[in-house]
């Protein structure tokens, strides 16, 4: 198989922008990616970095508020998303691309069974009858592995704990047998142990059904637990992509370096504060020209604060958006 034929998902130069009542906002600015087919494709960055926005730019979930504009393309099994009429867009979305939400209360209706909800998914795509329905919704929360699915199945969302809210957000979104799950934030507000049993139930489901799967999350224990690849975002750029093995053992720009070394391990000292990267993301609408991480780095020189770093591929896996890798390459050809 070609690369191009094991390439599910491609997004070029993509460009999300926002009409506000403070001007336009691009949100997304220039992000390009692949998701291979079989893949789990870890999207990593702070809140505010814009991990969320490009799942749901790839879902268009945007559309209905009729306040958004997008550039570039996403292309889905040889489709451009971007391209496809709003009923192409609302057959394609739950049937070939799903998504399971960081919170599954709010996302689940809270006047309907749970049955209810998965079946009417079904009974849309699929065109089966209602008693066909409920009994996929059965077999799928089974697969979820939830407790007592027969018993389950009739409740309401509020009778369920949140790990078994997330496990019928699961099952709604494998339903149609989607080819990409898109999971943003799948194990928010929930204990550890349970966090433990979704992960590894995305990953069986991605195993035993081929499914790519996009990751979103702030984890890097996950990430280099269940991805293959990691995408590491900052407001709304992709600054580095890589393995996984490459991001952890060689990170690249300076915020990738800091993400890593935030993170506490066995060899920390007791006593030593965690190492904390300096300040916070800054507001759309406060980006300045240069390098959008420059205000924030330690590595910052003034060719930072005034001109945009293009991304530079290091190595034959490894991509890095910083000035200190372009300088190198430069000096590299001119010796």
């Amino acid at each position: 198989m070609s690369e191009n034929q094991n390439v599910l998902l491609k997004i070029d130069d993509l460009q999300t922008t926002f009409n506000t009542v403070r001007g336009s906002i691009t949100a997304i600015n220039g992000v390009s990616f692949k998701v291979r087919k079989g893949e789990v494709l870890g999207l990593v960055g702070e809140s505010g970095c814009g991990k969320s926005v490009t799942a749901q730019s790839i879902m268009r979930l945007y559309d209905e508020k009729k306040l958004v504009s997008y550039k570039g393309s996403i292309q889905f099994d040889g489709k451009n998303i971007l391209k496809l009429t709003p009923e192409e867009m609302e057959k394609l979305r739950g049937s070939e691309i799903a998504m399971v939400f960081q919170d599954s209360l709010s996302s689940l209706d809270p006047l309907f069974t749970v049955g209810d909800q998965i079946a009417e998914t079904l009974i849309s795509h699929k065109k089966i009858d209602r008693k066909q329905a409920w009994k996929r919704a059965l077999k799928l929360l089974e697969l979820t592995g939830i407790p007592a699915p027969e018993q389950r199945i009739k409740a309401y969302p509020h009778e369920l704990s949140g790990g078994m809210r997330q496990r019928v957000m699961i099952a709604m979104a494998l339903s149609c047998d989607p080819k990409l799950l898109i999971a943003d934030e799948p194990t928010t507000a929930l204990d550890v142990t349970i966090q433990a049993q979704i992960m590894d139930l995305i990953v069986d489901l991605n195993h035993s059904l081929g499914m790519s799967v996009i990751l979103i999350t702030h984890d890097l224990g996950v990430v280099a637990t269940v991805c293959q690849r990691v995408i590491i975002m900052y407001l709304g750029e992709v600054v580095e992509e890589g393995l996984v093995s490459d991001i952890f053992n060689n990170p690249l720009h300076p915020y990738t370096k800091g993400l890593i070394k935030s993170i506490p391990t066995f060899a920390t000292p007791k006593n030593e504060p965690l190492y904390m990267i300096r300040g916070s993301v800054p507001v759309l609408n406060e980006v300045k020209t240069g390098c959008r991480f420059c205000n924030r780095c330690e590595q910052a020189r003034d060719q930072c604060k005034i001109e945009t770093p293009v991304p530079v591929q290091v190595n034959g896996t490894q991509t890095v958006r910083c000035w200190n890798y372009k300088n190198k390459q430069i000096l590299h050809k001119r010796g």
